[in-house]
């Protein structure tokens, strides 16, 4: 009888010890899923009045070199947080750490952070943050499901919107950083997440909607008939012209400067049913996004901005 009772006291003992262990694996899981961050303070507060018909803004598009190993960022962020003001919206890349740091000067009515994880093997988030002035209305976000080569494996990349109130039109604004790298795995990447990103795009966007897709897709646009053919078979080309063709998409420093530039960092566009945009300005890097010296840039992508005119037509 005793040694019935001792078994069964041990029994429970290891029912015990295994259910909290179940327990406490689920909650650090849970923890390390990750999730989208959205803060907002007075959305009634907008640049534009609520029926403006013409509506001008500026958005900027910033890779920020935060890794989660390898990079600095108490002093980079302290320097470009209230750089970020200028800026009626600014979508950040590769913010993988710190981006309460990044977000600590700047005053947008709204700020959002995709911090998913893909799944809990995951190191990081996406990395995308999106900030703005302009009234929030929703928020989507997605993970890809394509991973090319060992080096964009701790990330969980993807693509994060933010629809946004422009005076009496609606403008969506995606944010995305594509697969890096030349390795035909990273190659065949670029390709599928392409494909998802047309695929959410066309899933969330209206026609009515105007859209901005920026951010670092490293990839380019062909130039000209002769490097269309020449890079025909190159993902690192021609999935970018496809994105931009499937999804009617304009280039905002193709308008303002000509087909010339061949940045991975982009800023696409298409007005909505209705309406048109036109680009005011255009421009690459920033004498202020240095460090002290003047010489030392704040991340190794220059950040990209301009100004927009979207209105009913």
């Amino acid at each position: 009888m005793k040694s019935n009772l001792s078994r069964s006291t041990l029994f429970r003992r290891i029912g015990i010890t295994l259910l909290l262990f179940i327990i406490t694996a689920a909650a650090v899981l849970a923890m390390r899923w990750g999730k989208v961050v959205v803060e907002t303070t007075d959305q009634t507060r907008s640049p534009f009045p609520s029926d403006a018909e013409e509506v001008v803004f500026t958005i900027c598009t910033y890779n920020v070199q935060a890794r989660p190993l390898f990079d600095e960022t108490k002093n980079k962020f302290a320097h470009i947080s209230p750089l970020l003001n200028r800026f009626d919206i600014c979508a950040l890349q590769e913010c993988f750490k710190d981006y309460r740091r990044a977000w600590a000067a700047a005053e947008h009515s709204s700020k959002i952070f995709h911090g998913t994880l893909k799944h809990p093997l995951k190191l990081v988030g996406s990395g995308l943050s999106l900030l703005s002035s302009l009234p929030l209305i929703s928020t989507d976000n997605i993970n890809f499901d394509t991973c090319g080569e060992f080096q964009n494996r701790p990330a969980s990349k993807g693509v994060l919107l933010g629809r946004y109130q422009a005076g009496a039109m609606t403008l969506d604004v995606y944010t995305t950083h594509i697969e890096a790298g030349g390795s035909p795995q990273a190659l065949a990447a670029r390709k599928g997440q392409g494909e998802e990103i047309v695929d959410f795009v066309n899933a969330q966007s209206p026609p009515e909607n105007s859209v901005i897709i920026l951010g670092d897709f490293n990839m380019r646009p062909s130039r000209g008939p002769e490097d269309k053919e020449k890079h025909k078979d190159n993902p690192k080309v021609y999935v970018f012209d496809w994105i931009k063709e499937t999804l009617d998409l304009r280039d905002a420093s193709d308008e303002f400067n000509g087909p010339v530039s061949k940045e991975i960092d982009r800023i696409l566009f298409r007005p909505g049913k209705g309406c048109a945009m036109k680009v005011l300005h255009w421009q690459q890097d920033d004498p202020d996004f240095y460090y002290a010296d003047g010489k030392t840039p704040l991340s190794d992508h220059a950040p990209l901005f301009a100004r927009f005119q979207l209105e009913r037509s």
